[in-house]
């Protein structure tokens, strides 16, 4: 299954799954296909940010009705934490306003989003700012859960 519609079935699961924890204001809900684990899901439904973890990739998504971004849609952009150096993206869009990227797997770039204040996403030609307070809890979460639900290698 593709690292991005995972996402879409992420959302879907942490809708009807009860089994969410607290991180912060993220909830952080275990994802299964059927029976079997597939990874992790941390979302905060008021800032509009979440992570999702599968076996060693975490994604970000982040929502905001600035990005005029249909379903299916081609994205690319840029994203960047407290006006620091920027990373480019480029994924295809789940849902609707929904702008995904991949969290590259380096220390700058988790020190930078459980650490910074304001994640800008520039996605298309359309920009929105999202804050990162309990980024840092959110990553804690994601780890706890990976590990006790026996992520797969």
């Amino acid at each position: 299954m593709n690292l991005f519609n995972l996402s879409g079935l992420a959302i879907t699961a942490m809708l009807l799954s009860g089994a969410a924890a607290e991180a912060a204001d993220f909830n952080i809900t275990p994802l299964k296909d059927g029976d079997s684990f597939t990874g992790c899901l941390a979302q905060n439904s008021t800032s509009t940010v979440g992570l999702l973890a599968v076996g060693d990739k975490v994604v970000l998504f982040a929502n905001s009705p600035k990005f005029t971004i249909a379903k299916g849609d081609e994205v690319k952009g840029s994203w960047s934490v407290d006006g620091g150096a920027s990373t480019e993206f480029s994924s295809t869009a789940d849902t609707a306003s929904t702008a995904t990227l991949d969290v590259p797997n380096t220390t700058e770039a988790v020190i930078a989003l459980t650490s910074g204040k304001t994640l800008t996403v520039k996605a298309n030609t359309q920009s929105a700012d999202f804050p990162l307070e309990g980024v840092e809890k959110a990553f804690m979460g994601l780890t706890e859960c990976m590990q006790t639900q026996k992520a797969p290698e």
